[in-house]
């Protein structure tokens, strides 16, 4: 689902291309370190997101949005899904800012990945879809999303 510029690509893309490429290393290390999945701007969105199996069901998610030219977002969220009921179980606090200073960054995606492990079950709040999932897809479809996730790595610490 586009981000509603249909000329994102000549427009919006290139700037951010630009600014990405400034902070890239720090991403893709943090990707690689913990074996997660990056969607590079999802929906035609300023943000890459960072997706993973949480290990105790459904999906975390880290977004980095760039916010201006020295920082950026990090938005969190941890979802499990209920294909028969059409009800996605959530928790997706406010963003947070953070400068793009490598350590900096770095320090911020390490602390956001902690923080999404330290949620409980019970902290995610009910959400119903607005029309039912088996009207989009099968419930095997749909769960085949999450299959596909990466398992989450953590290194253990010395």
């Amino acid at each position: 689902m586009p981000n509603g510029n249909p000329n994102f690509e000549q427009e919006d893309l290139p700037l951010l291309q630009a600014f990405f490429a400034k902070i890239s290393p720090v991403l893709d290390d943090f990707s690689k370190v913990h074996n997660l999945c990056i969607e590079k701007y999802p929906h035609d969105g300023p943000e890459w997101a960072f997706l993973f199996k949480h290990p105790i069901g459904g999906m975390g998610q880290i977004e980095v949005e760039r916010s201006d030219e020295n920082s950026i977002l990090i938005r969190l969220s941890w979802c499990i899904d209920d294909y028969d009921t059409s009800v996605r179980f959530l928790k997706y606090p406010a963003p947070k800012q953070v400068g793009i200073e490598f350590t900096e960054l770095r320090n911020a995606l390490e602390n956001a990945l902690e923080e999404i492990l330290q949620w409980k079950r019970d902290e995610l709040v009910t959400c119903k879809a607005p029309y039912p999932w088996s009207k989009r897809c099968s419930k095997e479809q749909f769960y085949k999303q999450y299959e596909n996730l990466p398992d989450l790595k953590i290194p253990k610490s010395d």
